[in-house]
């Protein structure tokens, strides 16, 4: 990895890096599309060079911000698909592709404990040279999985004497469920509550805490099962759900 940082300003920085990665296939994506047993003999290793330029700062001490865009070159992307009748996630390679998108940030202090988040991220990422299993062709097409547009926002609040409460909410814009672009998922957003208490004594941490998950009983896809045989992609998210718990930590 080769990085640079240029401080602008005591409380603005711009940065720029460049790295290399590389990923073998993890054991689960070895499995072999040809028989029960055995290894796939063509999955291959996924490697990507990875540009960001981005700057980030500090406004009056309570406003925090960030601003990357990247673009990332991956040859050998790892992608999944299914054999009919198979029920069964198998892995290959597509040839070229390209990942470009622009990740902003927001983190407002809005009174002494409570800190309000909004992010964004805009992603663009698409198949540049990919022939399937099937012989079909899907360079150009928008890589399945991921959303062109995503936001959240989070406040979260917390007291001196140990109490904390938050609320988040997640939207996901629509994105292609299969290689050839065909299939669509809808757009959809999420809402969660939580709260609790924190209680430290010494080494000991005790923190009791409950929430609710999907607050306002949203309709979603909580798993996408891309290039799924015969439209079975869709997995639906849980209704609205509570827990509690509490937590029993010792630091040594």
């Amino acid at each position: 990895m080769l990085g640079a940082n240029w401080a602008v300003r005591p409380q603005v920085n711009l940065y720029g890096n460049v790295s290399r990665s590389f990923d073998p296939p993890a054991t689960t994506e070895l499995a072999n599309p040809e028989g029960p047993t055995g290894f796939n003999p063509d999955l291959d290793s996924q490697a990507a060079t990875n540009y960001e330029l981005g700057v980030k700062g500090l406004v009056t001490g309570r406003l925090r911000y960030e601003l990357a865009v990247f673009h990332i070159d991956v040859e050998d992307e790892i992608v999944p698909f299914e054999l009919e009748g198979s029920g069964q996630s198998f892995f290959q390679n597509a040839g070229q592709s390209t990942h470009d998108g622009v990740e902003a940030s927001v983190s407002l202090e809005l009174l002494p404990g409570l800190l309000g988040t909004a992010s964004y991220t805009w992603s663009d990422f698409r198949f540049d040279r990919f022939v399937g299993t099937d012989g079909s062709d899907y360079g150009g097409n928008r890589i399945p999985g991921i959303p062109e547009h995503l936001f959240s926002l989070d406040f979260s609040w917390s007291h001196p004497r140990g109490w904390f409460a938050g609320w988040d909410w997640l939207w996901v814009g629509r994105f292609y469920a299969d290689n050839a672009n065909t299939v669509q998922t809808d757009s959809y957003w999420v809402s969660n509550l939580r709260a609790g208490y924190r209680w430290q004594s010494g080494a000991w941490l005790l923190e009791p805490f409950v929430g609710v998950n999907n607050l306002f009983d949203e309709k979603y896809m909580g798993n996408v099962r891309l290039n799924a045989s015969f439209g079975r992609y869709y997995e639906p998210a849980p209704d609205r759900n509570a827990y509690a718990g509490i937590l029993l930590q010792r630091n040594f």
